[in-house]
């Protein structure tokens, strides 16, 4: 017996860690919904109303960076180019740590593009500045546009994903 409503399905071929990256992250959206659900229930200042004649802002949406990056659709920016590799690195150590893992092997040319520790970032050159993300990991604070890409590049590599459709750099003018 089936269903007179049946709505049409597609089966779709994808890695596990992608699936459940994507759960997470729709977690994740619901949960900042639901504070800026909370923060305006309670009056947050910050929040735009109808009754001021503003706009809303956008969830998720940073108010002011000058760096912007993709990662699974969610908008990603920073003040400086580690900020959003950074965040990208504690983005993929909840979801998919074992990539990090990966990516920790991979080196971009005479540096690590993510260590456990500060010394395996750069090693040899104790001189270069190095940062630690949220989740532990410790990436250079000596990048510019094309390190990032790289380290983007190899992140997907590392991760199964797709560099462009799944994760991109923004280049704003």
């Amino acid at each position: 017996m089936t269903p007179a409503t049946q709505e049409p399905t597609v089966l779709v071929r994808m890695p596990v860690h992608l699936v459940a990256a994507i759960l997470k992250m729709r977690d994740s959206l619901d949960r900042d919904l639901m504070a800026s659900l909370a923060a305006s229930i309670a009056g947050d200042a910050n929040v735009k109303t109808k009754e001021t004649g503003t706009l809303p802002t956008p969830l998720n949406e940073p108010r002011h960076h000058k760096y912007k990056a993709e990662y699974l659709g969610v908008s990603i920016g920073g003040r400086t180019l580690p900020d959003v590799f950074a965040a990208i690195v504690d983005l993929t150590a909840e979801i998919a740590p074992e990539a990090l893992e990966r990516l920790a092997d991979m080196r971009a040319r005479s540096r690590r593009y993510v260590a456990r520790n500060p010394e395996a970032i750069h090693p040899g050159n104790k001189e270069l500045p190095t940062k630690r993300t949220t989740s532990g990991w410790w990436i250079s604070k000596n990048i510019g546009q094309e390190d990032l890409m790289r380290a983007l590049k190899a992140l997907c590599d590392a991760s199964g994903l797709r560099f462009g459709p799944d994760v991109r750099f923004i280049v704003q003018s």
